[in-house]
């Protein structure tokens, strides 16, 4: 490659990049209440026992495999099989149709054979003006199924026929397949943060974050390829200190579960004047966090009973337990004898929770 090749491919590189970061921005500013009342559709189909139906051409044909397989495998959550499938894959099928019918009528056929009243029917075209993506969509609309539609430059037809659909601002099919499938994988984490096709044990939405020791030990087997740590407090008052250590622990790992002491266990170690926030309260407030995934409640004074049931793979402690001259940690062997680590978060100075409950009774 000669210094002109390489200063030509760079300039083009820069300006693909570029222009894929604004389109994503105008998405983010204008499309995301669309994008987010296309994703609910599709939780509410599969809640209700329906399948997700994919299909386009070209590459929105890859983007349509793409997509359903992210749903009958998963995307990042360990979960159950969920009902989707592309109707770009079956070759006899199409070539039977498009020989016996048409081109125009591949995807509609199979829609009219495959879809039922409930099913989520989603056409992928980056003009919107593909036939046989628009008839797809037609047939899916007249039985019943909800419809909504990926397209780009002014939606065209397909936008039309669609009761949901999210139109990428441009005219360029590379940046709107960019745009096609970043939009795909928000509907597949909507589907994970939703929990569906998850036992109940599983923590995922807010109501669902706190949990028993039994649950929590059901979910993390359920973690195969994650990194699940653990870090645990009182959490009385919480403060920016606080934030900042669980960040820190969030960084360890792919999962993050909290342990927090009950008010008893609280009273045992800071004295019959705490907690001044009661256990269920404290838990809501860190189910609250996005990067905590899971919040458990314990009276021992030490969590060395969770761990040893729990059996994280990080075991998160603040810097003052560090050692050479930090204080004593008496579940370090228990975390070690089951082959986790245990790793030291730098602490905010000044920031402490009996500090701040010092000045405010100072006030009074």
């Amino acid at each position: 490659m000669t210094n002109l090749e390489y200063g030509l491919f760079r300039e083009h590189a820069i300006d693909s990049l570029q222009s894929s970061i604004l389109l994503h921005q105008a998405l983010l500013e204008n499309q995301l209440d669309p994008i987010l009342q296309a994703g609910k559709l599709i939780l509410d189909s599969l809640r209700q026992g329906g399948k997700i139906l994919f299909f386009g051409n070209g590459g929105s044909a890859a983007d349509s495999q793409h997509l359903a397989a992210e749903l009958v495998g998963r995307f990042v959550r360990e979960r159950d099989p969920l009902p989707a499938m592309a109707l770009t894959t079956d070759t006899s099928a199409l070539t039977a149709i498009g020989n016996d019918y048409g081109f125009d009528q591949v995807f509609s056929r199979q829609i009219r054979a495959l879809g039922r009243k409930g099913d989520v029917a989603i056409g992928i075209s980056a003009s919107g003006r593909s036939p046989n993506v628009v008839r797809g969509m037609e047939a899916a609309k007249n039985l019943g199924l909800v419809c909504i539609a990926l397209t780009g430059g002014d939606g065209g037809p397909l936008a039309a026929v669609a009761h949901a659909s999210i139109v990428v601002p441009s005219t360029t099919t590379a940046r709107i397949q960019e745009c096609h499938i970043a939009i795909g994988h928000i509907w597949c984490e909507m589907v994970d943060l939703a929990g569906i096709g998850s036992d109940s044990s599983q923590c995922v939405l807010l109501e669902q974050k706190i949990v028993t020791i039994d649950q929590a030990i059901a979910w993390r087997e359920q973690q195969t390829h994650q990194t699940v740590v653990w870090t645990n407090g009182c959490f009385d008052l919480l403060h920016v200190g606080h934030l900042h250590s669980l960040n820190a622990a969030r960084q360890f790992g792919d999962r993050l579960i909290v342990g927090v002491n009950s008010d008893s266990s609280v009273r045992a170690v800071k004295g019959l004047n705490r907690p001044l926030i009661g256990e269920t309260d404290r838990a809501a407030m860190l189910a609250a966090l996005s990067i905590v995934d899971c919040v458990v409640i314990f009276d021992d004074l030490t969590p060395e009973n969770v761990l040893r049931r729990l059996r994280p793979d990080v075991h998160c402690k603040g810097a003052d337990y560090a050692p050479p001259n930090g204080k004593p940690i008496p579940e370090a062997s228990i975390v070690t004898a089951y082959g986790g680590r245990i790793e030291f978060i730098p602490m905010l100075p000044g920031i402490s929770t009996t500090e701040i409950i010092d000045r405010i009774r100072a006030i009074d």
